[in-house]
């Protein structure tokens, strides 16, 4: 009788394509993956950039080109830089995705976020059987850029807002193949604290936004508000360039007659580049 139950397991899993144990032990590991990145404290379990922490870490888990899992830790769990994840024996294609961003929402292969930050990502292959680590470093890449606007006239008594609206702009990323995706005219409004009022070349607003490897251009438009919503100070920049990794800077007057922004790119992140109009 055993032996007969013996031939019909094989026979069933022959049929099935499934390969049965032998060592009473399911063919799945625990697998955990140190997401690391120049600059990055994994010490305090914390992912930073530029000072910054990350908010929320993605894990997407693909086995024959098939999502199986769907890992997501948020700052705080204990294994946000460490995330554990359970993992079938075979070829698996993991996708990580790491951002501050804020109001994240995952749509098929896409994730979005309502106000972008600093976001980075990495694609890797894992072969998960009996021999193999049990273990894996992930160092994740910059996928974003940023623009950086610096008012160097004298703010103005009343002045109480900034409006920066950019043509286009990237909020989302394809978490398969890295790329910028939810193309936007984006319009941020931010506000300036009365402090600044009197002071010249300290106000700046930070704009991030999704970005391929290839450069490209937008158009960006600068409008100062008072508290009713009166224009006090305006400017307009065309074809500014982008580019992953990369913060393009904009200076100039806003409020004097004189008015002009000046473009240049700060090579912290890569090398640089400058234009003018």
């Amino acid at each position: 009788m055993f032996f007969v139950l013996a031939v019909v397991l094989a026979i069933t899993a022959c049929e099935k394509g499934v390969e049965v144990p032998t060592d009473g032990q399911s063919k799945v590991k625990r697998v955990t993956f140190e997401v690391v990145n120049s600059g990055w404290s994994v010490v305090t379990r914390s992912l930073e950039a530029d000072g910054q922490s990350m908010t929320d870490l993605w894990v997407f888990d693909y086995l024959d080109g098939v999502l199986v899992q769907t890992v997501h830790k948020a700052a705080g769990d204990v294994d946000f830089s460490e995330p554990s994840v359970t993992m079938t024996y075979g070829e698996h294609d993991v996708y990580f995705v790491a951002s501050r961003g804020k109001s994240p929402a995952v749509s098929g292969t896409e994730i979005t976020w309502g106000s972008p930050s600093d976001t980075f990502w990495k694609a890797v292959s894992v072969t998960v059987g009996s021999g193999s680590a049990s273990s894996v470093a992930v160092a994740l890449d910059r996928v974003v850029t940023k623009l950086r606007v610096v008012v160097n006239d004298v703010v103005p008594t009343g002045m109480s807002s900034l409006v920066l609206t950019q043509t286009p702009w990237f909020a989302g990323i394809d978490y398969i193949t890295g790329a910028a995706v939810g193309q936007s005219d984006d319009s941020r409004t931010v506000a300036a604290p009365s402090s600044y009022v009197g002071t010249s070349g300290q106000l700046s607003v930070n704009l991030f936004s999704l970005s391929d490897d290839a450069e490209w251009t937008a158009d960006v438009s600068i409008v100062a508000k008072d508290g009713d919503g009166g224009v006090v100070g305006r400017a307009a920049i065309e074809d500014v360039p982008f580019v992953r990794n990369r913060v393009t800077e904009a200076s100039g007057n806003l409020f004097a007659a004189q008015n002009g922004f000046s473009v240049s790119l700060n090579a912290e992140w890569l090398d640089g580049y400058s234009m003018e109009w």
